[in-house]
């Protein structure tokens, strides 16, 4: 007997959502080593972690393609130059990409659900939960740096620690 697959249209909607994961990853160790280098050290370390969950993201989608019994090839991870003006910067690509993710997840679970595989559907519920917490927490956060001076240091060291 041969034990169920997902099927591979649900397979790759998945692995591209790994992808996107991946590179934020990256995207969130780019921007922390950023912030260690330029005296934002809480930032630094806030960051890391976010790109360390980023990760855990990532295995919690192999996992679930993996103990459905599709071995596949890890997806390649972009390592682009990523380029930051300043902690607002940086803040503003992080809200752009989490929401981007959010707005994949959703697209992704109405494919699922077309498609009738309900198990996946329910899978996903938790992924967009993240994405969701993420897009608020990262509004938040633009919500608070409003009217600060994102080219003045003293006042983003002065707000760093409400940020972070």
């Amino acid at each position: 007997m041969e034990c169920k697959k997902l099927d591979k249209k649900i397979v790759d909607l998945l692995r591209a959502r790994g992808t996107q994961e991946l590179n934020i990853s990256h995207f969130y160790r780019s921007a922390s080593n950023w912030c260690n280098d330029n005296g934002f050290m809480k930032a630094g370390k806030w960051f890391m972690e976010e790109a360390d969950d980023e990760m855990k993201h990532f295995a919690t989608l192999n996992k679930f393609i993996v103990d459905w019994n599709v071995l596949y090839p890890l997806p390649e991870v972009e390592s682009p130059d990523f380029v930051f003006d300043n902690l607002l910067d940086i803040l503003t690509q992080a809200y752009e990409l989490e929401y981007g993710l959010y707005q994949d997840y959703n697209m992704t679970s109405v494919k699922v659900f077309e498609t009738g595989d309900i198990a996946t559907f329910d899978f996903l519920q938790q992924m967009r939960a993240i994405q969701m917490e993420s897009v608020i927490l990262f509004s938040d956060k633009l919500n608070l740096i409003e009217g600060v001076n994102p080219g003045d240091k003293f006042q983003m060291l002065l707000i760093e620690d409400k940020l972070f």
